[in-house]
């Protein structure tokens, strides 16, 4: 009996629950409901589309939507469309009511943008004091939306503002600005960004990354070279206080000794006599990173007397070592190397030598060329290209024919002036087209930089104030050329001369050191050079001071420039000789020159482009 009656319970108790149900169902409103995107821009339509679903057996009567804006707009439409004039996030209620007179809501939030991103260009990463500064609109916006006010609030301490589309200012301090474009639009609305503007103070623009001691002196023009990666400057020394004549391996990065090449120590392995002493010339660097170099023996006048070519690793280990000639001396020859890695080398006796990477020796019929003690530089034809001693002439052999081509020496002077007395150290610069560019000091004892023909007829000469035995020239983008302006000659000379491709003066930089090393261009064009009391100038292209500033006591050599604008040259500073890196803002050499200094390249293979 007790089972029975529990089952009736449970019977009668589900009919009771299935009846509340279906009546609840039946007096519930509609589900109300509507779809629409996320976001939309300012002025764009959006469209509201119904989705309620109404209750069995009614039906939907009334619809109201209102649209959260700031002027309570509504709609009685059953799927309305609306355009939003503001940029905001809005709450879009919908309220239907049914045929028995039940309500019920539904809402949504959309996002609304302002369709105009503000934005503005500047012509250069960062500017000096004084730099007129461009500032270019590059607002975007929608088709059928305009820019109708422009407010550029340019962050100085006066508050000077501009309504101008694209502005011009000039920063007379140095420091970081917060340039802040605020723009409105035709339909009323604003929107602003801020970025910062670097001035910099010219005059704190040269820094010294590092200085490294060189364990020895630096004689005559002798440079540094960089490695073929980058990686390390390779700087010459001579003997000094017992202290061997040595290849040293600086890294650029700290400026830390990498390793260091005894000289003398390896020409020993060839003639247990041979000591090297004064180091005139720099290294070159070749595609496989070998460091090549030339060294003269300084024993008694002998048979036994010789040139030593050296090939040094990227370790600082010798791969080998040539004797060549015979009872010669040797000046400021730095090996050039050619398109298929071969050598070139000359000396004081009238010989030029061709070695292969792997040292095999080939002396050329050189016999009549002059006493060579500057140069070495290669056209891209073969021609080898060197200066004699005093007034012996500029020198153009055929190393592919083995045979002289021409010998220029007209109106050239003693060199009196040079590093070295007589001993003419400059070198040539070749140009895109074949044009030959050198400095001279000529007979009148003034001094002049020259252009000559591929067959060595003079194309013009001009004429400085002071000899010009030592340096070169370099070649701007556009063809200005560059040289260094030699012997100072109280304020009227020395500092750089840059020339229009006829020869006619553009400008001249003058200063009151002597300027003997070769210029050097960056990848802005500014000009690079160090005066013989070791003040570092950069000039700009129309020859107006950038920067300068003393970073030693004295110097002889020119500086060379990695791709990364880091310049490194030896000067001498409080009674030693050290090697430098500096950085200017420049951010590498310019590749685009033709020959943008010393040597065309840092690894200095003295190659026509």
């Amino acid at each position: 009996m007790k089972n029975i009656a529990y089952i009736l319970f449970s019977v009668l108790l589900i009919f009771v629950t299935s009846c509340k149900d279906e009546e609840t169902n039946y007096h519930t409103a509609a589900r109300p409901g509507f779809t629409v995107g996320e976001q939309y821009e300012v002025g764009e339509t959006v469209t509201f589309t119904d989705a309620t679903i109404p209750n069995e057996g009614t039906k939907i009567v009334a619809y109201l939507w209102e649209f959260g804006d700031a002027d309570k707009s509504t709609s009685t439409e059953q799927s309305p469309t609306f355009v939003y004039k503001k940029d905001g996030v809005y709450l879009v209620k919908l309220t239907v009511t049914d045929s028995n007179g039940l309500k019920v809501s539904s809402q949504k939030e959309i996002t609304v943008i302002n369709p105009t991103t503000p934005d503005f260009i500047l012509d250069k990463q960062k500017y000096m004091m004084g730099d007129l500064v461009t500032f270019t609109n590059a607002t975007t916006t929608k088709s059928g939306t305009t820019i109708i006010t422009y407010l550029w609030e340019f962050g100085d301490e006066a508050g000077t503002t501009s309504d101008k589309q694209n502005p011009t200012f000039t920063y007379t301090v140095a420091g970081a600005y917060a340039v802040k474009l605020t723009v409105t639009d035709s339909y009323g609305l604003t929107a602003s960004i801020t970025k910062n503007v670097t001035v910099l103070d010219p005059s704190q623009v040269i820094a010294v990354q590092w200085s490294s001691p060189l364990n020895g002196v630096v004689k005559g023009g002798s440079s540094p070279a960089l490695a073929k990666d980058g990686s390390a400057v390779y700087m010459l020394a001579s003997m000094d206080n017992g202290a061997p004549a040595t290849l040293n391996a600086f890294d650029v990065t700290t400026g830390a000794i990498k390793w260091t090449f005894n000289i003398s120590g390896s020409m020993q392995e060839v003639d247990p006599n041979a000591i090297a002493k004064d180091i005139f010339s720099s290294p070159s660097v070749g595609k496989d990173g070998s460091v090549y170099m030339v060294a003269r023996d300084l024993q008694s006048t002998t048979e036994n007397r010789k040139v030593y070519v050296f090939a040094v690793d990227v370790n600082g280990i010798k791969k080998w070592c040539q004797a060549v000639g015979g009872n010669v001396n040797l000046y400021a020859i730095t090996p050039a190397i050619d398109t298929e890695g071969n050598i070139y080398v000359a000396n004081r006796g009238k010989e030029v030598f061709k070695l292969t990477s792997s040292g095999a020796v080939t002396k050329l019929t050189s016999t009549d060329c002059p006493d060579i003690t500057g140069g070495i530089s290669l056209a891209k034809d073969g021609t080898a290209y060197m200066f004699g001693k005093g007034n012996t002439g500029l020198y153009a052999y055929n190393t592919s024919g083995d045979r002289k081509k021409w010998l220029y020496n007209t109106d050239l002077g003693g060199a009196s002036e040079a590093f070295t007395g007589a001993l003419r150290s400059a070198s040539v610069t070749v140009g895109g087209d074949g044009t030959l560019y050198s400095v001279v000091d000529i007979s009148s004892g003034a001094g002049a930089v020259i252009a000559l023909t591929a067959d060595g007829s003079l194309k013009w000469k001009y004429e400085t104030v002071g000899g010009i035995p030592d340096g070169g020239v370099v070649l701007g983008e556009d063809g200005t050329v560059y040289a260094n302006g030699g012997k100072a000659s109280g304020s009227n000379g020395a500092g750089v001369v840059a020339l229009n491709s006829d020869g006619s003066l553009k400008w001249h930089y003058k200063t009151e050191s002597d300027a003997q090393t070769v210029p050097l261009i960056d990848n802005r064009g500014y000009i690079h050079f160090i005066t013989a009391d070791a003040t570092y100038y950069i000039l700009k292209p129309d020859g107006t001071l950038f920067s300068s500033q003393k970073v030693g006591d004295s110097t002889t050599s020119s500086p060379v420039m990695d791709d990364k604008g880091n310049l490194y040259v030896s000067v001498r500073k409080d009674g030693i000789n050290v090697m430098l890196c500096i950085t200017s803002e420049a951010t590498s050499y310019n590749i685009n020159s033709a020959w943008p200094m010393s040597g065309q390249n840092p690894q200095r293979t003295g190659l026509q482009k």
